[in-house]
This record gives C-alpha cells, structure tokens and sequence, in this order.
C-alpha cells in the first residue's frame, strides 16, 4: 500500500512565506548575510539525493536575473546541459522558469528554476534529483513549488 504524500504534508510558515511539504521530507533553514540583507535559504530533502530550495532575497533582484545566473552557473559546469523554458506559478504569481538536464556519474539529472518578486523580496525556488527519483518525487515537489505564498511582513 502507497501512501499518499498528502496525508502527511507538515506547514513552514517563517520570514514572509509560508507552503506545506512532506513530513517525510527532512527541512533545514540557514541564514546567509548578504550585502542587500540578509537572505533565508529553505531546503527540503528526501533520502536519496532529491531537494527542493526556496532562497527568499531581501535585495529584490529581478526574476530573470536571477534564474539567469543560475543557468550560466549550471552551463559552466555541466558541458552537455540542456536549457528549456518552462511555466509554473510561484506565491501564485507566474514564474519566470528555466528547466535543466545534465548528465552526472551517468544519470541523467533534472533542475527546475523558477523565481518571482513581491515587494517585499524575490523568491528563488530550485529542485533537483535523477530522473529514476523523479518519478516518484516529482508531485512533491510540485505541490511545494504550487503551495508556496507571500505573506506580510510585520516588524
């Protein structure tokens, strides 16, 4: 029997954001001090190599710039990446989207960049694993990527 990542989905709710994600899942926070701000990194991990990160920057890039950087980081390391539009909404907004395939130790990997700006800072989300843990991991990482809002922020 299956269980349905569903019934056990546990809710993050800090530093202006707030998605629900599998309990299952292992979820670490750190703080990085920027020169805009201070800038909050969430990830969450299965067991094996898959995570989805959601890099919240006070310094409110604009979305392109910031995907962009990622994929000319990617395209820097990985010779034969493949580079593909892709369309998500993030805090319920459309995204500005960049899917990634590399090989690796003779897998084939798969990256999603999806990053949106509110007024309050620009949200970077960033998921990665083997296409064989894709398979199953993929309406995960879905469902954090679609659950993620924007809250105010009070001081």
């Amino acid at each position: 029997m299956t269980i349905d990542f569903r019934d056990c989905l546990a809710s993050y709710s800090k530093h202006g954001v707030q998605f629900t994600y599998p309990d299952i899942w292992e979820i670490d926070e750190q703080i990085d001090e920027q020169i805009d701000g201070t800038d909050v990194i969430v990830t969450v991990s299965s067991v094996g190599t898959c995570f989805w990160t959601m890099r919240i920057l006070h310094g409110c890039p604009p979305p392109p710039q910031v995907v962009d950087s990622c994929v000319e980081a990617f395209q820097e390391e990985y010779e034969d990446l493949e580079v593909a539009v892709a369309e998500t909404k993030v805090a319920d907004m459309p995204a500005y989207c960049r899917n990634l395939q590399f090989v690796c130790m003779e897998l084939t990997n798969t990256v999603g960049l999806s990053s949106v700006r509110t007024t309050d800072f620009t949200l970077l989300i960033w998921w990665q694993g083997t296409d064989h843990e894709l398979e199953e991991a993929q309406p995960m990482i879905d469902h954090m990527t679609h659950s993620v809002r924007a809250v105010t922020l009070i001081d």
